[in-house]
């Protein structure tokens, strides 16, 4: 059972787990796409927080000045089978391409797009953001912060949660994004080697 759910989650989460599970496992039982909308139905049920109501974004709103990380988009199993590009602040770039600790206060954004047969549509996804924390804001999850902000979601989605989305921090909506996460070295995920820049 243990190992069914895990595999749920990797469905979800995509990336590269710790432990690669086996070929093919991560998808059964339907598509990443389908499973990630199950996955946020799920979350869009549980009741509301503080930190599910829609607002401005706040960390990582400046996320255009930071070091883009990919030359181009690429489609990522975590995020829906959305396409991907990734933006770290200066305070981690470094270390998050180099496969180092990350030092408090690194910001990791994920811009989205949603898939449109194997390409980039022109719908915008959600924006993806992680914020390294100091000790003690959530230790189960190494101290990270988690948010998912979806200003503008197409209309079937709109409707589904209510309008926008905006789970971030410890709102139990964001457990969508830990429950892949924490099973991630340094609990990022990573980047397809084809979409990594030059260091």
């Amino acid at each position: 059972m243990r190992r069914t759910l895990m595999i749920g989650v990797l469905a979800a989460c995509g990336g590269a787990p710790a432990t690669p599970a086996e070929p093919g496992a991560a998808t059964s039982g339907g598509s990443g796409a389908d499973h990630e909308a199950r996955l946020r139905m799920a979350a869009a049920k549980l009741p509301a927080a503080d930190e599910d109501s829609f607002g401005p974004l706040e960390v990582g709103a400046d996320y255009l000045s930071y070091r883009k990380v990919t030359d181009k988009p690429f489609q990522s199993l975590d995020h829906g089978n959305r396409w991907v590009d990734v933006y770290v602040n200066a305070i981690g770039a470094t270390e998050y391409l180099s496969g180092a600790p990350v030092p408090i206060g690194t910001i990791v954004v994920k811009t989205s797009w949603q898939d449109d047969h194997g390409a980039p549509s022109n719908v915008v996804g959600p924006l993806f953001i992680m914020e390294k924390r100091a000790p003690g804001y959530a230790p189960e999850h190494d101290d990270w912060y988690f948010a998912i902000h979806w200003a503008n979601p197409p209309a079937s989605e709109a409707k589904k949660f209510g309008g926008p989305i905006y789970w971030r921090g410890k709102s139990k909506r964001a457990a969508y994004c830990w429950e892949c996460h924490d099973l991630y070295d340094r609990r990022l995920g990573g980047l397809t080697p084809s979409s990594q820049l030059p260091r």
